[in-house]
């Protein structure tokens, strides 16, 4: 799919609203825009970055036409223009985040250029932002926990459309399957100063992060994933994280719930409960499933490696990072490691991965 990226520089009198629906949850729902003429489809990024730029949050569309909303602040803003990004394809062209005319940004052909002269291993593309997989300074230093060998990696997510700061994310490559953990969350990750050459920034990042005291800390919590029972809390959050990325593909009754069910054992005949949402957060906590912390990991680590698009495989890392960066609900309660699977769904090297490259 060719695609490419536009910039431009508008204000708030600019936009025009094509069309709204209410949603189920009593919110309005913009279907397009027209910014000077041409019809957008605005993004997720179009509206956070829009509700930053001007200090709301979309709470004001329940009182608020958006055509109201956006005459208000034309009218009441001392300054309401910004630059713009629009991404066009063969589908059609979707307005990507709003920022300051100031803020440097970085090309989409300019970072991915950027990322393979820096032996990038992965690049993908979603939603306004280009995902990298690269080698820490320090190289692989392979490593084994409990039988498993993995090498150190990080994971930098570069946004093309200015908003929001280059970010990178520890990341561990487990070896028997190419299946990669990211440690999505606050305690794994790491911010880029921008400067006015942006993309000086990101070539002196890619040459010389490397986060020794990190991957310390990252590897002593797979460790003790392997020897914490996994308890109902912790696999309900993922079957319900699951359930929603399988709910979105019309296939609720998929092999990933399926195999899911088999790792954890049949929880409601284990607890003789038709719901588990019957139990209290914090009964949940305690109640031990029939595998482990490791096992969730590399569960939701595969699903998102072989059977996911890049927004499926976000989602799945940030369940990955919280987990790592939380206190197991039942840490250290089991004993010595046993042997872990390798693999939890068939196929799983050669299974069809949806994405947007």
């Amino acid at each position: 799919m060719q695609r490419s990226f536009h910039y431009s520089q508008a204000s708030v009198r600019d936009l025009h609203v094509i069309g709204t629906r209410k949603t189920t949850a009593s919110k309005v729902e913009v279907s397009a825009i027209e910014v000077r003429g041409e019809e957008m489809q605005p993004t997720p990024r179009f509206w956070r970055s829009f509700f930053n730029r001007f200090g709301m949050s979309d709470n004001v569309f329940r009182y608020f036409e958006p055509k109201e909303v956006f005459e208000r602040i034309a009218l009441r803003s001392s300054d309401s223009s910004f630059r713009y990004c629009v991404e066009r394809d063969d589908e059609g062209a979707r307005l990507l985040a709003v920022t300051s005319v100031q803020r440097p940004v970085i090309g989409y052909g300019e970072i991915v250029d950027l990322v393979k002269a820096y032996d990038a291993s992965e690049i993908q593309y979603d939603q306004g932002v280009v995902t990298s997989t690269h080698r820490p300074r320090g190289g692989d230093r392979t490593f084994e926990i409990g039988g498993d060998k993995f090498q150190h990696r990080f994971v930098m997510e570069t946004p093309v459309d200015g908003f929001s700061h280059p970010k990178i994310y520890l990341s561990f490559l487990r070896l028997i399957c190419s299946n990669g953990a990211i440690g999505y969350s606050q305690a794994f990750r790491s911010d880029i100063s921008l400067g006015k050459d942006l993309r000086h920034c990101i070539s002196r990042a890619l040459e010389s992060y490397d986060n020794g005291d990190g991957y310390a800390a990252l590897r002593q919590r797979f460790e003790s994933a392997q020897v914490s029972w996994a308890s109902v809390h912790e696999c309900v959050q993922l079957y319900k994280t699951l359930l929603k990325l399988e709910e979105k593909k019309r296939q609720v009754t998929s092999p990933v719930l399926q195999e899911f069910n088999r790792l954890t054992g049949n929880l409601n005949q284990l607890y003789g409960l038709a719901n588990l949402d019957a139990l209290s957060a914090k009964r949940q906590r305690v109640l031990p499933a029939k595998c482990r912390i490791y096992d969730l990991l590399n569960f939701a680590s595969e699903v998102a490696t072989h059977y996911s698009t890049p927004e499926e495989n976000r989602t799945l890392q940030a369940y990955i990072g919280t987990l790592l960066s939380d206190e197991y609900d039942m840490e250290g309660a089991a004993e010595c490691a046993p042997e872990f699977d390798d693999f939890f769904l068939p196929s799983s090297d050669t299974a069809p991965r949806s994405s947007r490259n």
